[in-house]
């Protein structure tokens, strides 16, 4: 049965395809009251140098297939990592608190978060998405889970997500990756802004769109009229097809 999801319209232009779902891994944990403070402050420097290293590689990766303008954004996200205020505040909290890193990280997380959310402000508001982003990296680390890399998809697909971060958006190979759409998001995000520079179309906002769609679903991910289109029928895909080559005319022109 042929379904539309309504969203926000964040990169133009037209994808068909098959799509391909951006599953997360499981980040839950446990609080654990701990007694060796400096053993668990050793776990986190690890797992922040992980981190870098991870980012290091996608900024470098970034510059090589999208642009040194797009991989300053992870300059943002470096600099997080190397913010002594975020990160005294969460070795502070294990050696006070007597708890495990991945309780200190997500509640110091928590709160820087919700000090930038709350300002009237859309580029601090944007601080809070890199902070939030650099946590999960981090955690990943703590708990030995792998952040799934779009980078590896080899087969010809639209990327379906609750959301994407400018981590995620920066490794998508565009040779196989001809769209995406998440939840959430808006038109004003770094991983749009990404989406817009090696033009992919992109709609975003749509609430239920990881839900909706199944794993190998046909959809459409129309970036000018912020439509998702699930299993369409022949003909809306003819249609979409025809406006397709006539977006790309008009592009070319």
């Amino acid at each position: 049965m042929s379904t539309i999801l309504k969203g926000i319209a964040a990169s133009s232009g037209i994808a068909i395809g098959k799509a391909y779902l951006l599953v997360q891994p499981d980040f839950s944990f446990e609080k654990i009251a701990i007694s060796d403070a400096e053993g668990e402050i050793n776990r986190l420097h690890s797992a922040l140098n992980a981190a870098k290293s991870d980012l290091e590689l996608i900024c470098q990766q970034t510059i090589k297939f999208v642009g040194e303008e797009e991989a300053a954004i992870f300059n943002s996200h470096l600099l997080v990592l190397n913010n002594p205020e975020f990160m005294t505040a969460i070795t502070e909290k294990i050696s006070r608190e007597k708890v495990n890193a991945e309780n200190a990280l997500t509640d110091t997380t928590n709160h820087f978060v919700s000090i930038f959310e709350q300002l009237d402000n859309e580029n601090m508001k944007e601080r809070a998405r890199d902070i939030k982003d650099v946590s999960k990296r981090i955690l990943s680390h703590l708990l030995g889970v792998r952040i799934p890399n779009p980078g590896l998809v080899a087969e010809e697909v639209i990327i379906v997500a609750e959301d994407l971060t400018p981590s995620d958006t920066a490794q998508l190979n565009k040779k196989f990756v001809k769209g995406f759409t998440t939840n959430n998001g808006g038109p004003t995000s770094h991983s749009i802004t990404t989406a817009k520079s090696i033009e992919l179309p992109a709609v975003v906002g749509t609430i239920e769109a990881s839900v909706a769609i199944k794993q190998g679903d046909l959809i459409i991910v129309d970036g000018v009229n912020g439509d998702v289109h699930i299993n369409p029928t022949p003909e809306i895909v003819q249609r979409y097809k025809e406006a397709q080559k006539d977006y790309e005319k008009k592009k070319t022109e």
